[in-house]
């Protein structure tokens, strides 16, 4: 059951499970380009897991060395800098959680970000059903 309106703006990530850590430890998501704001965050973890399985409500998009980050960006990344035009999405403390009913890939998935809403996610019986 994820609150809110149901035509807020949904900015599906796609990350493997190497990205998780981050996301755990900063309630975050770090090191991207958005192109319009959004109110809340999902996650589809590929590789083996293939699901939407992570949301979080958006706090604040911020510059990395502005992002209250519990390591220092570049440990985080494996390049020399970090592209200025990318940020670090915050979320609201406490907002991220685990769904108890992941959203499975069946056919579409994110390759990069894309955007849906938070009915079209939360009546998604597939990544097909909200891409």
């Amino acid at each position: 059951d994820i609150e809110g309106d149901g035509d807020a703006t949904v900015a599906v990530f796609p990350t493997r499970k190497s990205g998780l850590p981050f996301l755990k430890e900063n309630e975050a998501w770090g090191f991207v380009r958005v192109g319009r704001e959004f109110d809340y965050v999902a996650m589809y973890v590929s590789g083996d897991a293939r699901e939407v399985r992570y949301v979080a409500e958006v706090d604040d998009v911020l510059a990395p060395q502005e992002a209250d980050l519990m390591r220092r960006p570049l440990e985080y990344v494996n390049r020399e800098s970090i592209a200025d035009d990318k940020g670090v999405v915050t979320f609201k403390p406490g907002s991220l959680y685990e769904l108890a009913d992941p959203v499975p890939y069946e056919t579409r998935y994110p390759q990069g970000l894309r955007y849906t809403t938070l009915g079209e996610l939360r009546n998604a019986e597939s990544t097909d059903d909200m891409l």
